[in-house]
């Protein structure tokens, strides 16, 4: 009995394993896709970085240098302490926290910058020579890495006709706004001579949004404008940017927010639907739609807008770190259009296959018809053939007959009868007792009846597995678009996410990595929840043994 439940425990002890093993890079290709790109190439760990909406803004990042680590740390971290104890801070920071983070960053930087024989040194040797190794540039590089801070630069207004008015020039972003909202804000001219910037510092700690408001007078008239662009960095709180515009006594308002996801300067897009909108377009751009009201701005050379600044909670901060990706990978390429052709093929392929296979089994082991078993010989020779041998001809023979760039050599082959399916198929239909047959051919059956009405329905488990093994053939399939196919409209969402990576592709970086995961976790699902609704058509036989006698 002790024996019996140990083996009981050890079984399902080692499927538990084996589950965690092979469900490993499906996990990390989840936690991929709510990561950023600079985490990607951080420390190895599978979840994604907590998103941590910060109430103050300019603060201090304390997770830049969070995994530093190496040799003789402490000591080198209390040299560098030492060392920049008296430097002068920026005063709208934590003093202490930053002194502490720019000695981690510092000793980071110092541990590529010394030679081997520095590490070796006597304690007070190598404590003078780290300190000696420190400089106030490299210091304030340093802090200035650290300190996370929400900016603003110009604002520019593009029309159709291609002329561009600079609505707010870089060097005077801190007066040009308008600042206000119930949280606690203010605008200060930043950046240097050549790169002029303004900061945006807030509270919101007794508050939850900050509003940023002008009008301005184009030099076109505003109904032919076609975006308006914005140069932001953002400070990695994830707080929400909402933008409304109001021209020709409308209002209108941005389809979605902007996270404040990371610590780059970006430039923010927004205009109207129009003939950028293709759905094989890259989407860079944010929609503006109209909303409800009217607008006071009625001049044809005046709009005004607006940036709104919210608050937001654990809950959606994580929330919108989620989704991220997602959405990019949404707005990068059709996936919708590529998901169409993909259900488009698998339809035809498994009415052709289902079709095409059924009839020629059954042809193959219900009738007698002569030189049958040459003909399955045959047949099943052709299955010793690698596909490469015969890629060229086929190709050639689709060309010739004009179906090159479209859709017809990803579905026709399958009405031809894939040999492994007939055989499969004939197999279980040979297993059937002879006595149903001959009961409906007494009955006036004839030979399609025998097929529809008897054969069908007793090799249904077969046939369903025979669609799913067609489905997933077909939703993986890349080598036919590959060769076939030279429309991206034609892609189906195997070859449109290979298309999507070559676009987005960065060697050395890992650019684009989030949306490849998030793009490909998508295309994986149809699949998972195909083997959970169907696993039982791959575990069920056709047990046709009770039927005898």
């Amino acid at each position: 009995m002790k024996s019996s439940l140990f083996g009981r425990v050890a079984v399902y002890f080692l499927l538990s394993l084996g589950t965690i093993v092979f469900a490993w890079p499906f996990l990390w290709m989840a936690a991929t896709t709510a990561k950023l790109d600079r985490e990607l190439f951080a420390a190895n760990r599978l979840l994604p970085e907590r998103p941590i909406p910060r109430t103050q803004s300019p603060y201090v990042d304390d997770r830049l240098f969070a995994d530093v680590s190496g040799p003789r740390m402490a000591e080198a971290l209390a040299a560098i302490r030492q060392q920049i104890e008296n430097h002068e801070w920026p005063a709208d920071v934590n003093r202490a926290a930053m002194q502490e983070q720019v000695a981690r960053g510092l000793y980071q930087k110092l541990r590529s910058l010394l030679p081997a024989e520095v590490w070796k040194m006597p304690n007070e040797q190598f404590s003078a020579a780290i300190a000696a190794a420190v400089d106030p540039k490299m210091v304030d590089e340093t802090a200035q890495q650290l300190r996370r801070v929400f900016c603003l630069g110009s604002l520019l207004a593009r029309s159709y006709d291609l002329q561009e008015d600079k609505l707010i020039d870089p060097a005077s972003a801190a007066v040009a706004w308008q600042v206000g909202g119930n949280a606690a804000s203010q605008l200060i001219q930043s950046g240097t001579a050549a790169e002029p910037f303004a900061e945006l510092k807030y509270d919101f700690s007794r508050g939850d949004k900050i509003v940023l408001s002008q009008t301005f007078a184009t030099s076109f008239p505003v109904e032919r404008l076609h975006r308006i662009q914005l140069s932001l960095r953002t400070d990695d709180t994830w707080h929400a940017l909402d933008m409304f515009m109001e021209k020709n006594g409308k209002r209108y308002h941005a389809d979605r927010t902007l996270e404040s996801s990371d610590n780059n300067w970006v430039v923010a897009t927004w205009q109207e639907p129009g003939p950028d909108d293709r759905p094989t377009k890259i989407r860079t751009w944010t929609l503006l739609y109209p909303e409800a009201g009217t607008s006071t701005i009625n001049s044809p050379n005046e709009l005004k807008i607006t940036l709104e600044l919210h608050r937001v909670n654990q809950a959606q901060a994580w929330w919108e770190k989620i989704r991220r990706n997602y959405r990019l990978t949404l707005d990068y390429i059709p996936f919708w259009r590529f998901v169409a052709t993909s259900v488009f093929l698998i339809i035809l392929n498994l009415v052709g296959t289902v079709i095409s296979c059924s009839l020629v089994a059954y042809s193959f082991a219900r009738l007698q018809w002569p030189g049958r078993a040459v003909c399955f010989a045959l047949l099943l020779a052709t299955m010793m053939l690698p596909p490469q041998v015969t890629m060229i001809p086929q190709f050639l023979i689709m060309q010739k007959l004009g179906w090159y760039n479209t859709l017809y050599p990803m579905w026709i082959m399958s009405f031809v009868a894939p040999a492994f399916y007939v055989f499969l198929l004939r197999q279980f239909l040979k297993g059937i007792p002879r006595d149903l047959e001959d009961a409906a051919r007494l009955d006036g059956c004839g030979f399609l009846r025998i097929y529809w009405h008897i054969m069908l329905p007793l090799v249904r488990p077969t046939l369903a597995a025979i669609a799913i093994f067609t489905f997933i053939a077909t939703w993986n399939d890349f080598m036919n678009p590959l060769i076939y196919l030279a429309d991206q409209r034609l892609y189906p969402l195997s070859f449109g996410l290979y298309a999507f990576q070559v676009q987005i592709a960065n060697p050395g970086t890992a650019k684009g990595m989030g949306m490849m995961m998030a793009g490909s976790l998508l295309m994986t699902l149809p699949v998972i929840a195909i083997f959970f609704f169907a696993q039982r058509y791959f575990l069920r036989g056709v047990t046709l043994t009770g039927m005898k006698g």
